[in-house]
């Protein structure tokens, strides 16, 4: 009989109010539970004279320590850019496809950059 292997809990990147943030992937203590619960900022601040934000190459909760890989989108500059037209920060909101909390709340997911461009389109954004 083969032991099932743990897969390694990975930080998922989403945008939230324009924002490249991704979940802390502590599992719970049940299944199906969130674990820590705490969301950290992906883009390491920008420094004067030094190069605009950056993305984090590694997650760390700054709560509870754990670390993790990040997994990002192949097409995240794109996606930004099409979320950054709107005017207001609180619609600029992409989550990969089966999210937890967009699926938990009902958002959508899984949008794919013509699904954003459509959406702006619908609501005058251009």
């Amino acid at each position: 009989m083969e032991v099932p292997r743990e897969r390694t809990p990975v930080a998922r990147a989403y945008v939230y109010s324009g924002e490249w943030v991704a979940d802390c992937p502590r599992p719970g203590a049940e299944p199906g539970r969130p674990g820590c619960g705490n969301v950290e900022f992906l883009y390491r601040p920008s420094r004067m004279g030094g190069p605009r934000d950056r993305a984090l190459d590694f997650y760390m909760c700054s709560h509870c320590g754990m670390q993790a890989p990040i997994v990002w989108p192949d097409n995240q500059h794109e996606l930004l850019a099409v979320l950054t037209r709107r005017p207001v920060p609180g619609t600029r909101n992409w989550y990969p496809a089966d999210h937890p909390v967009a699926v938990r709340f009902g958002l959508p997911h899984g949008q794919s950059v013509r699904d954003l461009e459509d959406e702006n389109e619908a609501h005058g954004v251009r």
